[in-house]
């Protein structure tokens, strides 16, 4: 799982090679184990194929692969967004680890309003064979900003760095990268640039943004890391969001 946060790329083409039975199970077995960012947050995860998929929202014409991971959550609770978007990363690197392509994909809309007793939905992970797009061997490789570029303010502790740099090779959306880094003896503060426009729709990807990146830093640090959020969270230079807190 490390390896796949390096190896991971958004991957938009794909072979029409069905996959084995075994990856379908698998997946199922991993989604029921993983670790939420708030286990209060009621979340539904539905593997689904092109058909079914088809069937339950208009999708465009990037949207390409044979099965897709369908995200829904409660929305009315903090942390919800990040919270799928801990989740769904969790699910990428898992399935990267497998050997197949995965790409977050915002751009979908449901066919439908939620059925009584269904939760809204918020976002789709589409996976299966990359045409394409090798994985990365390289950290490298991946267009993201300079470890510096996310730092506010100087290191507290060493063991912060590969936790950050995991979370530098998150993806977001349009690579906007906003998610940021303030440390203070044995707190790394989680946050985000504000969103330069005043956009619903920027600021809730952000938002998933965040919840990716912490996800990799879970995955980095074998577990170890554990994220809160605080109700007097510190200062922090103009034009920044805080998010989370998080301690070794």
């Amino acid at each position: 799982m490390k390896d796949a946060i390096v190896a991971r790329r958004s991957v938009r083409t794909y072979t029409r090679e069905p996959l084995r039975a075994s990856v379908y199970d698998g997946l199922a077995d991993f989604i029921s184990a993983l670790t939420p960012l708030h286990d209060d947050i009621p979340v539904d995860i539905e593997i689904c194929g092109r058909e079914e998929f088809d069937s339950e929202f208009y999708r465009t014409w990037l949207c390409r692969a044979n099965d897709f991971v369908v995200l829904r959550s409660a929305a009315n609770a903090q942390g919800y967004l990040q919270n799928v978007g801990f989740i769904g990363e969790q699910i990428v690197l898992w399935l990267t680890h497998k050997g197949l392509g995965t790409g977050w994909f915002g751009m979908v809309r449901p066919k439908r309003p939620p059925a009584r007793g269904e939760l809204p939905y918020v976002i789709t992970v589409q996976f299966g064979r990359s045409d394409n797009a090798p994985f990365r061997r390289l950290p490298e490789e991946a267009p993201r900003k300079k470890l510096h570029e996310l730092l506010l303010n100087k290191i507290s502790r060493p063991e912060f760095l590969p936790l950050i740099d995991a979370g530098r090779l998150a993806p977001s959306a349009v690579n906007y990268q906003p998610v940021r880094y303030y440390s203070d003896n044995d707190a790394l503060y989680i946050c985000r640039v504000s969103p330069p426009l005043r956009s619903h729709s920027l600021d809730k990807w952000q938002q998933i943004d965040v919840g990716a990146a912490m996800a990799n830093m879970l995955v980095q640090s074998g577990g170890a890391c554990t994220f809160v959020r605080q109700e007097d969270p510190p200062e922090l230079p103009q034009g920044y969001i805080y998010e989370y807190t998080m301690r070794l």
